[in-house]
């Protein structure tokens, strides 16, 4: 299945905010206790430039998602949509904890939700699906609410060939995330240098 969206990430742009991070829990009703997105910081580390930067944490939305293939539910708890999107079935996910430890970049989370076995159930970033699915002049709009909140647009949202078609115009460089052979739909800028090298 195809990945037609993607989040364009710049980290040199983040101020670590977490405007994001309050906007997701909004728009998904998520608990006080766990998030869906995060954001790190890398660094500091003097013999770096930059030193610092920061890490947009959500999930990548792979082609070959490991979290579906660990998941081992019949039926699935976790499903790739067409678009590519990776949904969680909450009703259906019995709390085996599979997927978080098969993601290879530590972006689902457990919550204090319990299956009905009593297991910790999962969560994980949908691209806000929900709001995709919908008209574009809905109210609201129907953008993942991460993406629209950021004040420094260091998060954008849009079809993936498009994203990069754009990066490719900017001539900036990609920084290479598939560690795990599974296709991550998101781009991520390399940090670009802030210091003069003597």
């Amino acid at each position: 299945m195809a990945q037609k969206y993607a989040f364009l990430v710049d980290p040199g742009k983040c101020i670590m905010c977490r405007a994001c991070v309050v906007a997701c829990k909004v728009e998904n009703r998520v608990g006080s206790q766990w998030q869906r997105n995060d954001i790190i910081l890398i660094g500091p580390d003097q013999s770096k430039n930059p030193p610092a930067y920061a890490v947009f944490m959500n999930c990548q939305q792979c082609e070959f998602p490991a979290c579906v293939a660990a998941c081992p539910v019949e039926g699935k708890a976790l499903e790739k949509r067409e678009d590519g999107i990776v949904l969680f079935k909450r009703d259906k996910c019995v709390g085996a904890q599979m997927c978080v430890v098969a993601c290879p970049y530590g972006v689902i989370k457990l919550t204090p939700v319990k299956s009905k076995y009593g297991y910790f159930q999962s969560d994980k970033c949908t691209f806000c699906a929900h709001k995709l699915d919908r008209p574009a002049d809905a109210p609201g709009s129907n953008r993942p609410a991460c993406a629209m909140v950021c004040p420094t647009n260091a998060i954008e949202f849009g079809e993936r060939a498009q994203l990069q078609a754009k990066v490719e115009e900017m001539g900036r460089e990609v920084l290479d995330i598939n560690i795990a052979g599974i296709n991550p739909s998101n781009i991520f800028l390399k940090p670009v240098p802030v210091r003069r090298e003597l």
